[in-house]
């Protein structure tokens, strides 16, 4: 990714944006930015903010599983980002 872009991604996600890395089976390592945001409504925001500068992404939703709460209800925790297209 160019310094540019990246220039851009970081004033779009105003101190929320993240890094995930992956390995592959040889152990090189790859990271790649997402922007951490709070619900699917402020996730579509930004995609359509990085639109507008040219900068493919999408709104991307991981839930997991938090236990139960006092009535044996799984709490499912919704966490949602915005991930930077790898074009």
């Amino acid at each position: 990714m160019d310094s540019s872009k990246l220039e851009i991604i970081k004033e779009i996600a105003g101190g929320k944006l993240r890094w995930s890395s992956h390995a592959d089976v040889d152990g090189n390592v790859t990271k790649h930015p997402y922007i951490k945001v709070y619900s699917q409504t402020e996730g579509f925001e930004v995609v359509e903010n990085l639109k507008a500068k040219g900068i493919d992404s999408y709104v991307d939703l991981y839930e997991d599983d938090d236990g139960d709460d006092d009535y044996g209800r799984p709490i499912i925790r919704k966490i949602w980002s915005v991930k930077i297209s790898n074009k």
